[in-house]
């Protein structure tokens, strides 16, 4: 495998990740047989999705942030 495509697969894959965990924190107030207040929960869903939104942020920074060439000198 060339390692654009290893790289687009790990990308996909970190994405798809993100993208289940907020789906499971945003519907999760909605879905839940608990009583969960509406102020607090969108206050924990800031922080927390800012925390992981960063770290998802840098890993895919680094996969799709590289050039073509092994150069340092050509972009």
């Amino acid at each position: 495998m060339k390692n654009e495509t290893i790289r687009a697969i790990l990308a996909v894959g970190v994405v798809g990740v993100f993208m289940t965990i907020t789906a499971v924190l945003a519907l999760y107030p909605i879905l839940s047989a608990d009583n969960v207040d509406a102020n607090k929960y969108a206050d924990f869903f800031a922080k927390t999705a800012s925390v992981y939104t960063g770290i998802v942020g840098v890993i895919i920074g680094y996969y799709f942030g590289r050039g073509k060439s092994d150069d340092p000198g050509t972009k």
